[in-house]
């Protein structure tokens, strides 16, 4: 008997927002994406598209924001990551993502690892690696941002089994075409779906990018708004970590199977080549 494909359908909103409240905006284009596209099951939004870079737009855990939003997944029946919200907690301020079900409620929340210092500032990092699953389907992961420039944060949620890499972004400046690269890398590396969702000009750079699990580009935005509606293969990447991406490389199962340690990442061990970088400090045209 044929084997049935299991697909899933994510759309990325990569959205014109201007650098402010942009709650109402988003839910209206969540409203036109499900007129036009019902099939769709998880709608992805960029990073801050609802609030702005402002962390002084915080609000407390399940706040106004938050709630509008838990009530726009419900009406859809949809899976929703709409970006990623400024949270405050006592005296710290998160930059944090909600995963939302499709029944309305917050199965989970992702704070940004690594605030992009030293201008993110005002910022507490968070201390956990997100995976959830969507029962049926797969593990997914969840990244924001800067979090990608470091190859640890990947590898850390495919360990725990993460099969599809979420990640809001909200990217304007000059080193997009890096991120691109890091993108499918990311993928090839941990073969994995990534679905990065960036903001679209003026405030961010656009070019969304998502990467299948041989690293290769599935589709890639321009700098614009552009509605991002995709199906996922799940079973190819299934395949693909059995036997490689066109049954070449099986590099998860090699870092499994390594004896290599890793001692860079024993908080015991220094390192005084990184000591000597100095401290992270914003340029100024005196260094």
């Amino acid at each position: 008997m044929d084997t049935v494909l299991t697909t899933f359908a994510i759309a990325g909103l990569q959205l014109e927002a201007p650098n402010g409240d942009n709650v109402e905006l988003i839910v209206s284009e969540i409203d036109a994406v499900m007129r036009r596209y019902p099939w769709i099951q998880m709608i992805v939004c960029p990073e801050l598209a609802a609030c702005g870079t402002d962390p002084q737009a915080a609000e407390p855990r399940n706040g106004p924001k938050e709630q509008r939003f838990q009530e726009v997944a419900s009406q859809h029946g949809i899976w929703l990551l709409p970006g990623s919200l400024f949270e405050s907690e006592g005296e710290h301020v998160f930059n944090m993502t909600p995963v939302i079900a499709p029944d309305g409620k917050v199965i989970a929340r992702h704070r940004k690892l690594f605030p992009w210092l030293p201008y993110e500032n005002g910022v507490t990092a968070g201390d956990q690696h997100t995976v959830f699953e969507v029962p049926g389907v797969a593990k997914f992961g969840v990244s924001i941002c800067y979090d990608m420039w470091y190859p640890e944060t990947i590898r850390a949620l495919v360990w725990q089994g993460a099969e599809v890499i979420l990640h809001p972004n909200l990217t304007s400046s000059i080193d997009r075409d890096v991120e691109k690269s890091m993108i499918r890398a990311h993928a090839a590396q941990n073969q994995c779906y990534f679905f990065d969702v960036n903001l679209a000009d003026t405030v961010g750079v656009g070019e969304s990018t998502i990467a299948g699990p041989g690293g290769e580009i599935i589709y890639m935005a321009g700098k614009g708004r552009e509605i991002i509606p995709l199906k996922l293969d799940i079973n190819y990447l299934h395949e693909v970590r059995k036997h490689g991406w066109n049954n070449l490389g099986q590099p998860l199962k090699s870092f499994r199977d390594s004896q290599v340690s890793y001692p860079q990442y024993d908080d015991k061990n220094g390192s005084e080549a990184l000591d000597a970088l100095g401290p992270l400090t914003m340029a100024s045209r005196e260094n």
